[in-house]
């Protein structure tokens, strides 16, 4: 059994998909009127209205359940409502108004809970940690419970996704098979991109690195945690050794004597960046290769896709390492005395004479 746990912010919406007639029917519920799904949406959301003070900006708690193939025999309604209510009582979803549907638009059994986060006391129920509780709850129902694990992705039936479920797995499909051949990021971008799949960097500024990884195709992004836990930014970084670039490091731009202020600074063995201020250079190890017509060093040969790619990840990592220049007319170099000590010019200066 598998669980995903997200907050939404419209009972309607969530309620109207849950409770489809089409495509599943309402096997539990507590404390809501069921005259239909506008009638359940309204009372749940006039008891998060009604909670004290500041009201929540994601009151829903939209919650499914699936089961592998293998447990279809034994999934009675009743079972489900079992491991439903079980699920709940141990994430601390109690005391609040909740919807319990089956669907049977899937081929594997899956159950979807909408539960209130303000509870029947005006109380917000706690999402702390709600991942980690997630994972580890749903690990031992399906032990407690004699179910199976699910055999994860590989199972998946590929023919039967649709829409962003089906770029989401075709992405997840190509970086699985390209990972084998891939010793660092520029080789997992080379083979990204003659696939049609973008690779772009999330940077944080304050901490001056990179903290995050998300993969584009057809216009559709998933973060890499998003498409498989073993493909988050952090995961794969381990896996590459932490290197950005094959044969690159990072080294801060230090301005030189030379350095006047004016003159954008460069990036050695790749594209010239009017903003960067630090320098990729190449190793010993890629000494003698060949370059292209701007004088950068290609990441993978016959890949312009994976130049862009690589050289907007070094813009990102250098942008906040730019050098301080002055801001007012005129050359910064030292002639001018910027930056010399204001006290020792003090001294030059003639003092008054007390009459």
């Amino acid at each position: 059994m598998m669980g995903d746990l997200k907050k939404r912010a419209s009972f309607a919406r969530v309620v109207n998909y849950v409770n489809n007639p089409k495509k599943a029917r309402l096997i539990d519920s507590k404390d809501v009127r069921l005259d239909d799904n506008a009638t359940i949406a309204r009372s749940m959301q006039g008891q998060a209205d009604d909670k004290p003070g500041r009201k929540l900006k994601d009151p829903v708690y939209h919650i499914s359940l699936d089961f592998a193939h293998e447990d279809t025999p034994k999934l009675t309604d009743a079972l489900m409502v079992e491991i439903a209510r079980e699920y709940m009582r141990r994430m601390g979803i109690v005391n609040t108004q909740y919807i319990v549907s089956r669907h049977t638009d899937r081929e594997h059994q899956h159950l979807h809970i909408v539960a209130n986060r303000v509870d029947n006391d005006g109380n917000t129920i706690s999402a702390g940690n709600d991942g980690v509780r997630n994972a580890k709850i749903c690990k031992a129902l399906t032990r407690e419970y004699g179910l199976h694990f699910s055999k994860g992705k590989m199972n998946v039936k590929r023919d039967r996704l649709r829409g962003k479920d089906k770029v989401k797995y075709q992405i997840y499909d190509a970086i699985k098979a390209a990972l084998p051949h891939c010793n660092c990021w520029s080789d997992l971008c080379g083979r990204m991109a003659k696939q049609g799949i973008g690779v772009n960097f999330k940077y944080n500024r304050n901490e001056g690195k990179i903290i995050g990884v998300s993969f584009t195709k057809d216009e559709i992004s998933f973060s890499g945690s998003r498409i498989d836990r073993s493909m988050s930014f952090y995961k794969l970084d381990r896996l590459f050794g932490s290197h950005i670039a094959e044969g690159m490091e990072w080294k801060p731009r230090v301005p030189d004597n030379g350095f006047d202020g004016r003159t954008p600074p460069t990036m050695q063995g790749m594209a010239t960046d009017s903003h960067a201020a630090g320098t990729f250079t190449e190793q010993p190890s890629l000494a003698g290769a060949e370059t292209d017509g701007n004088g950068s060093s290609p990441v993978e040969s016959g890949s312009n896709i994976v130049q862009v790619t690589i050289g907007a990840l070094m813009e990102l990592c250098v942008q906040p390492h730019q050098a301080k220049v002055s801001s007012g007319g005129g050359g910064g170099g030292n002639e001018s005395d910027w930056g010399d000590n204001d006290n020792e010019k003090d001294k030059l200066k003639p003092r008054r004479r007390r009459r």
